[in-house]
């Protein structure tokens, strides 16, 4: 592992993303995102994506100028065609005029079809927090996840977000509906550990905790995370026009196609009903939560989002620990 500072991390991702054929601008929003990611801890997200966009950026399967536009449907309800675009620019781009509408109207929702991986969900959750907006965001992806009941992989891990400000706290739940997502896969093949029993299984359909060997990926919860996972599938996929479950171009192979992805922005004034109030009610509920009795084991009883936080604040400070292949691709060293 290899220690570092977040910019240095945002400017060697930046400089990879150009080479490829990236605008500065757009390579500095995606670096940022990802960048966001790492110094959350969530680095299934974050700078280890960059060679896979690098790569499908020069194969074709990336436009790099795609024609951008929100569409609109109905007074609160826009549609954005990514156009095979970069799934970063699209989904900042959704989320932004999710929050100009919703300032004015309430409430605001913005779909994206023909999209590829936007990273992380909740850094545009973040963006509506930043704006003391309530938000859900979700997006579809390429089959890994076995539904409930069966041993072939169908839906993606369709992950979700869900943010929800308070006066100086918030909340900020960010996960995959499979038992986690594959990205974590990834990171565990690239750092040389084991996975935990009960997240995958070969592609046999055996449980396994060799991460070089892990093929599909469990729901969360078993039924429950299934039919929650069917739901995002429901409201990415099936809502904006787009494709759904193994029909998604598969985000490893096919380099060469536009991965065609859906993605839901959702964005709420949370004082639509209570006026400003709503944000000490919110923050009351956050600190009554704090002062519960924690469970042996635990500190203190915490709030989707804190964890995270608490990471972004160390690794602003102390740096953010990289593998060291990453980090070679990065300077150009691999």
């Amino acid at each position: 592992m290899i220690r570092v500072q977040a910019e240095e991390l945002k400017n060697l991702a930046v400089m990879r993303l150009c080479e490829a054929g990236m605008t500065v601008p757009d390579a500095e929003t995606v670096a940022g995102i990802l960048v966001f990611a790492d110094l959350r801890g969530t680095h299934s997200h974050g700078v280890l994506r960059v060679e896979h966009y690098v790569e499908r950026i020069i194969k074709g399967g990336i436009n790099l100028e795609p024609d951008l536009s929100v569409k609109e449907i109905r007074p609160v309800v826009g549609l954005i065609d990514a156009d095979g675009g970069m799934g970063h620019i699209a989904a900042k781009m959704a989320t932004e005029k999710a929050i100009e509408i919703a300032r004015d109207q309430g409430i605001a929702l913005i779909g994206v079809k023909n999209s590829s991986h936007c990273g992380a969900l909740a850094y545009y959750v973040n963006m509506a927090l930043e704006e003391k907006m309530a938000s859900m965001v979700s997006a579809n992806t390429d089959s890994a996840v076995v539904p409930f009941g069966g041993k072939k992989r169908f839906f993606g891990t369709n992950p979700f977000a869900f943010g929800f400000p308070g006066e100086s706290g918030s909340i900020l739940l960010d996960m995959a509906t499979s038992e986690v997502a594959f990205g974590k896969i990834f990171y565990a093949r690239e750092k040389g550990i084991k996975i935990p029993e009960g997240w995958a299984v070969t592609e046999d359909g055996e449980f396994t905790t060799d991460a070089n060997a892990a093929y599909s990926l469990f729901p969360f919860g078993g039924y429950k995370g299934y039919g929650i996972n069917m739901m995002v599938e429901a409201l990415t996929g099936l809502l904006v026009g787009g494709v759904f479950g193994p029909h998604v171009k598969p985000m490893y192979s096919d380099l060469e196609s536009f991965r065609n992805l859906s993605g839901f922005h959702l964005v709420i004034d949370p004082s639509i009903f209570t006026g400003p109030a709503v944000f000490s009610t919110a923050q009351a509920m956050i600190d009554e939560l704090h002062s519960q009795p924690p469970a042996p084991g635990h500190e203190k009883v915490m709030v989707p989002g804190e964890l995270e936080a608490a990471a972004m604040k160390r690794s602003l400070s102390d740096g953010i620990d990289i593998p060291s292949g990453i980090y070679n691709y990065l300077k150009g060293k691999k």
